[in-house]
């Protein structure tokens, strides 16, 4: 991967996913207070890693909670849906690029499916733009013995 990924194309790789999968569901970032209008899934980057490996070098770590809102919610469906789930986000598509999907779980709390998924990258940093040398001046002498 290169520099130029952003936490942003992260987030939107992971709501393709979604929307591809889930037609007619809608992708939210935020949970709205006035109201949630089922059926709806909600995507929050969690808090994202990023830590120096070597050089220019970085490791980022992007962990992503997903929340799944239905409209009648049933064990049975909410675990179907979590089926999809593990699916839909177990590849990602960055930049023309797959990128796989980690450390996938999930949970249903209070007919509220909540399932986590991560993914890892390596990234570069631009290399300092350093002033070219302009001239160079060599002199030479032939010492004879």
């Amino acid at each position: 991967m290169s520099e130029a990924i952003s936490y942003n194309q992260v987030r939107y790789a992971v709501h393709d996913a979604l929307g591809t999968a889930f037609l007619g569901i809608p992708v939210s970032d935020e949970e709205s207070p006035q109201g949630i209008n089922p059926p709806r899934f909600f995507v929050r980057l969690l808090e994202p890693g990023h830590v120096r490996e070597l050089g220019r070098r970085f490791r980022r770590r992007h962990p992503f909670a997903i929340r799944y809102f239905a409209a009648a919610p049933t064990n049975d469906d909410l675990y179907d849906i979590a089926e999809q789930l593990t699916q839909a986000v177990a590849w990602i598509t960055l930049e023309g690029r797959p990128l796989p999907g980690l450390d996938m779980r999930f949970q249903i709390e209070n007919g509220v499916l909540e399932f986590w998924v991560a993914y890892e990258m390596l990234v570069w940093e631009q290399p300092i733009a350093a002033p070219k040398m302009q001239t160079l001046e060599q002199e030479g002498k032939i010492v004879e013995a």
